[in-house]
C-alpha cells in the first residue's frame, strides 16, 4: 500500500526532514542549512570561557595583590625618599649642633610664624577662587578656600599633589578637571615668577644663583609659550603621541592647554595676580622670621627671599612630595654659603618644614572632613589616567 505524500511547507520543502529522507536523497548541490543561535538556544554556563573557574587561582590572587599594591608603592616611594633625605640632612649638619640651634629659638616669634603661614594658605585659596570664577565656577569664596585648604592634605604627601585641589572642585562643583587644573597651573606659574622677582635683589647682593634663577625663568617662559602659542603646543602634542601616552592623559592635557591659554589672555588674570605677589612676600617673611628667631637677623629680608625662591624651585622640579628633601637641602646649602653655621641652617630648614607641612596636614585634614560632609565628596586623590 502506498504511503501518502508528506504535506509541504509554503516554500515547497517537506515539514519533517527525517521523513523527507525516506523519499530519496536530495539533489546534488542543495545547500545544507546552518543552524543559527536562535535554533541552538543559549550556551550553557559551563561552556562559557569567561565563566569557567580559573585553573590558576594562586597566580590570579597574586596578580590581584600586585595590582592593588602597585599604586600604594608608587605613592609611598617618594614619601620614603623625602623622609630619608631629611634624615640624611640631619646627620650631615650634626644632630648636636642642630639641637643646640633649636634650643636657642625665640618662642616669641613662633605665633607670628604660624599666623603668617596660615595666611599663606588662605591667600592661595582666594587667588584660586578668582581664577575659578573666571572659568565659570559658582562656588562662594568660603567654599573655594575650604577646598583649596583641603587639597593641602595630599599636596604635602604626594608628588603633583596640588592637582588634588582640581579633583576636589571638579567633584564638588561639577567643573571639568582640566579647567580646574588650568587654574592651579596659572596660579603656580605666576607665583613662581613673582617669587623669582623678589629673589633678584638678594641674588645680586649675594652674587649667587644667577645661573639657577636665569634657567628657572627661561623654563617658566618656555612653559608659558607652550601653553599659549598653538604651534608650539602642537609640536609637544605630536611628541606625546610618539611616546604613546594614555589617551585620557592626552585629553586632559588638551583641556588644560585650552583653559590655561584662555586664562592667561584675560586682563583680570594679570590684575588679580597681585595676590600671588602678596603670597610670595608672606612666604619670604616666614623664613626671615624663623632666621630672626634663631639669631640670624643679619641675613636680611631680601636674602631670605632669595633663599626661599631657589629652595622652592628646587623642591618643585624634584617631583618629591612637598619638595621634601630637595627644598630643605637647597635651603641649608644656600644659608651656609651666606655665612650661617650648618646647625642653624639645618634648624631653619627643619622649622620651615614643620610649619608649612604641619599646617598643611592639620588644616588640610580638618578642611577635608568638613568639605566631605558638605559636598559629599567621593574621592580625595585624582583619578589616574588610562
Amino acid at each position: 500500500m502506498r504511503r501518502p505524500a508528506l504535506p509541504s511547507a509554503p516554500d515547497g520543502q517537506p515539514r519533517c526532514r527525517s521523513r523527507a529522507r525516506l523519499s530519496g536523497p536530495e539533489p546534488a548541490g542543495t545547500p545544507v542549512p546552518v543552524p543559527s543561535l536562535r535554533d541552538v538556544g543559549p550556551v550553557p554556563p559551563e561552556l562559557r570561557d569567561d565563566e569557567r573557574p580559573s585553573r590558576r587561582p594562586g597566580r590570579d590572587e597574586a596578580a590581584g595583590r600586585r595590582r592593588r599594591l602597585g599604586p600604594l608603592v608608587r605613592r609611598g616611594v617618594p614619601v620614603v625618599i623625602g623622609l630619608a633625605a631629611l634624615a640624611g640632612l640631619a646627620v650631615v649638619v650634626r644632630p648636636g649642633s642642630l639641637a643646640g640651634a633649636l634650643s636657642r629659638f625665640d618662642p616669641v616669634v613662633a605665633p607670628f610664624v604660624v599666623l603668617l603661614a596660615a595666611t599663606w594658605f588662605v591667600l592661595q585659596g582666594v587667588r584660586w577662587h578668582v581664577l575659578l570664577r573666571v572659568e565659570g565656577s559658582r562656588l562662594p569664596l568660603a567654599d573655594s578656600v575650604l577646598l583649596s585648604i583641603a587639597g593641602q592634605t595630599i599636596t604635602a604627601l604626594l608628588p603633583l599633589g596640588d592637582l588634588t585641589r582640581a579633583a576636589l572642585v571638579s567633584d564638588a562643583a561639577g567643573m571639568e578637571f582640566g579647567t580646574a587644573a588650568a587654574a592651579v597651573t596659572v596660579q603656580e606659574l605666576t607665583f613662581t615668577l613673582y617669587l623669582l622677582l623678589l629673589a633678584t635683589p638678594g641674588m645680586v647682593a649675594a652674587r649667587l644663583g644667577i645661573g639657577v634663577v636665569a634657567a628657572v625663568v627661561a623654563g617658566v617662559a618656555a612653559v608659558l609659550a607652550v601653553l599659549t602659542v598653538p604651534p608650539l603646543f602642537r609640536v609637544v602634542r605630536r611628541a606625546a603621541l610618539v611616546l604613546r601616552l594614555p589617551s585620557r592623559l592626552l585629553a586632559q592635557g588638551d583641556a588644560l592647554q585650552r583653559a590655561t591659554a584662555r586664562l592667561l589672555r584675560r586682563p583680570d588674570t594679570a590684575a588679580w595676580s597681585a595676590l600671588d605677589l602678596l603670597r610670595a612676600v608672606v612666604g619670604a617673611t616666614v623664613l626671615w622670621l624663623i632666621l630672626l628667631g634663631l639669631g640670624q637677623g643679619a641675613i636680611g629680608w631680601w636674602r631670605a627671599a632669595f633663599v626661599l625662591a631657589v629652595a622652592y624651585v628646587s623642591g618643585a622640579v624634584s617631583f618629591l612630595p612637598g619638595g621634601t628633601g630637595a627644598n630643605d637641602a637647597s635651603l641649608v646649602g644656600l644659608l651656609i654659603l651666606l655665612g650661617v653655621d650648618p646647625g642653624t641652617a639645618g634648624a631653619a630648614a627643619l622649622l620651615q618644614r614643620v610649619v608649612f607641612t604641619g599646617l598643611a596636614t592639620g588644616l588640610g585634614v580638618s578642611a577635608y572632613l568638613v568639605a566631605r560632609r558638605r559636598f559629599r565628596l567621593r574621592r580625595l586623590l585624582p583619578q589616574p589616567a588610562r
